[in-house]
C-alpha cells in the first residue's frame, strides 16, 4: 500500500518559516554577543535557543489551522530503528573522516568546543538535559516533521532531503560542524521518509546527542581516560 506523503503547508510556508528561524537565531546571536556561551548554556537563555525551532511551526500552523498529527506522530516499524542505526554507523564513518581531515589541519571538532564548554559549566546537568532531551524533539518536529515533508511535497524526496539539511546544518551556526550535522541530517531525513514517522528520528537523534554530551562530559571529569 502506497504511504500518503501529502501535507497541508506549501514549500511557500517551508520558506516563512526558515525566514522565521533566521530571525529568531539573529536575536539569538545578539543575546550570545552580550552574554558568554557557558553562561547562556546553564540558563533559561538555552530553552529559548531551542525553542526557535518549535516557534515558526506553532505559528505557521495556528496561521493555517493545521492539526499537529501532520507531523507524524505515529506508529512506526520497529525494522526503522534497524535502519536507522545503520544509517548511523555510515554517517559516523563520513563525520570520522571529516574529523580526521580537520585534525590534520589544525583545526578544533566540534567535539572540542563542547569538551571547552563544559569545562566552563558550574553545573552541566541542564546543559545535559536540554541537549539530549528536549532538542531532539524540537529539532525532529522542524526539520523533519515540517521542513523536509514541505519539501518532499514538492521537489521529491530526494530534493527534500538535501534541502532540509542543509538548513539543518546552517542553523547550527557552526561552520566547523556543518558537514557531520548535514550527514546526520541527511540520515534523519531519510529514515523519516522510510518510517513516515518522526518518532525513529527523535530516538535516533536523542541516542546521538545523549551519548556526545554524556561522552564529553565524562572526559572533562575523567581526562586521564583521554589518550593523548
Amino acid at each position: 500500500m502506497e504511504q500518503d506523503f501529502s501535507v497541508p503547508w506549501t514549500v511557500l510556508d517551508n520558506w516563512i518559516g526558515v525566514a522565521l528561524l533566521i530571525l529568531i537565531d539573529v536575536v539569538l546571536l545578539v543575546i550570545v554577543s552580550l552574554k558568554p556561551a557557558h553562561q547562556l548554556a546553564q540558563s533559561a537563555g538555552i530553552v529559548l535557543a531551542e525553542l526557535a525551532y518549535l516557534l515558526p511551526v506553532v505559528a505557521i500552523f495556528a496561521w493555517k489551522r493545521i492539526s499537529w498529527k501532520y507531523v507524524r506522530f505515529s506508529k512506526f516499524n520497529s525494522l526503522a530503528l534497524g535502519l536507522g542505526c545503520g544509517l548511523l554507523v555510515g554517517a559516523y564513518l563520513l563525520v570520522l573522516l571529516h574529523n580526521v581531515i580537520l585534525v590534520a589541519l589544525g583545526v578544533d571538532t566540534q567535539g572540542q568546543e563542547i569538551l571547552d564548554l563544559f569545562n566552563q559549566l558550574d553545573s552541566p546537568g541542564w546543559f545535559i538535559f536540554m541537549g539530549a532531551i528536549f532538542a531532539p524533539l524540537v529539532e525532529e518536529i522542524f526539520f523533519r516533521g515540517f521542513l523536509f515533508q514541505g519539501f518532499r511535497q514538492k521537489y521529491g524526496w530526494k530534493i527534500g532531503i538535501v534541502l532540509s539539511s542543509f538548513v539543518f546544518a546552517a542553523a547550527h551556526l557552526d561552520p566547523v560542524a556543518f558537514i557531520p550535522t548535514f550527514v546526520l541530517g541527511a540520515a534523519l531525513a531519510y529514515l523519516y521518509h522510510r518510517s513516515n514517522s518522526i518518532w525513529p528520528g527523535v530516538i535516533l537523534h536523542f541516542s546521538v546527542n545523549a551519548v556526545g554530551l554524556l561522552g564529553a562530559y565524562l572526559a572533562t571529569q575523567f581526562p586521564s581516560l583521554i589518550p593523548l
